[in-house]
């Protein structure tokens, strides 16, 4: 049997990324699913499976659940995608059932979350990746597909693998477009300026994201919140290429209205997610001695937003 013979997944973080993603995985791998999750998500899951309301088409998703990962099967892979903030206390929770054998994919937000993974369990047992996809959880138990689903993995060198190769594949066979990219960390770093960027500016001004473009402050600030994303991803010698965080701001063409995750959070009262943002380039800012003015008051107005949700 392959070292990368994936017929037990589990899901550490069965939201809308977890959810959708780890339901594709088990059907590309034809492997067996568990869930980790919490709360009345977690008995609703139990009871009925895990309900996906999908632009593609609808589907249940059935396995055990629990909030310990060590009353569930023992994993081949695990399927790591809780929120940045919870990334500590999750990776406390599956130590317990990171024996020799479990590889861990991460599709999680932000830039610092693989270096805690790969300090708790070294980088032949991380695979890096991220995706692209609007789903929430529309109610406990049951996931809402809008827009988008694709994901981007690739090891930190660069080079092929053979467990890259084989979870390439299994989405490819549940119709899931997946990419290997030779340079993972200049693709997680886009899509973290765009977190940086949009997901932050429109949870902090409790607008969409089409009306960031007023064709005046609000605009502008996208363009001064880039240059200094550019700053920090030059001292941290990424490659972000020229036209990259260009892209990025530009107005966008054809994909209607956007409500960001911290946005929607924000408006149903949840922790938001913004330190694995804002913070994340403050703490690279002092790292460097770059001065982020914009990042400044952008984090202090969400700390202050947060304060007011929890």
């Amino acid at each position: 049997m392959s070292k990368f013979d994936f017929k037990n997944i589990m899901v550490m973080g069965a939201g809308g990324v977890g959810g959708y993603f780890g339901s594709k995985l088990a059907k590309g791998l034809d492997a067996e699913i568990s869930w980790v999750a919490r709360g009345e998500h977690l008995r609703k899951i139990r009871e009925a499976g895990l309900i996906v309301q999908s632009i593609h088409g609808d589907f249940i998703s059935k396995g055990p659940a629990s909030d310990n990962p060590e009353d569930l099967p023992e994993p081949d892979i695990i399927l790591f995608a809780v929120k940045s903030y919870d990334t500590s206390q999750a990776i406390r929770l599956i130590e317990p059932v990171m024996s020799e054998r479990p590889q861990v994919l991460t599709l999680q937000n932000g830039i610092e979350n693989i270096p805690k993974l790969t300090e708790a369990f070294g980088d032949e047992r991380v695979i890096p990746g991220l995706c692209r996809i609007g789903i929430r959880i529309s109610k406990p138990g049951v996931l809402s597909h809008t827009i988008l689903g694709n994901v981007i993995l690739g090891e930190k060198d660069g080079k092929p693998s053979e467990r890259t190769s084989v979870i390439h594949n299994a989405f490819l066979n549940a119709e899931v477009d997946c990419f290997i990219s030779e340079n993972i960390q200049r693709e997680i770093w886009k899509k973290f300026s765009w977190n940086a960027i949009f997901n932050m500016l429109s949870a902090a001004e409790n607008k969409k994201t089409d009306q960031l473009y007023d064709g005046g402050k609000l605009q502008e600030q996208l363009r001064i919140l880039a240059d200094e994303i550019s700053r920090v991803a030059t001292a941290e010698i990424i490659n972000l290429k020229a036209g990259d965080l260009e892209k990025i701001i530009a107005k966008p063409q054809g994909t209607g209205v956007l409500v960001p995750s911290t946005l929607h959070d924000r408006r149903c009262g949840k922790k938001l997610e913004y330190d694995a943002f804002t913070g994340a380039l403050l703490r690279l800012g002092r790292k460097h001695g770059i001065e982020l003015p914009e990042y400044e008051k952008l984090h202090h107005a969400l700390k202050e937003a947060d304060q007011m949700v929890i």
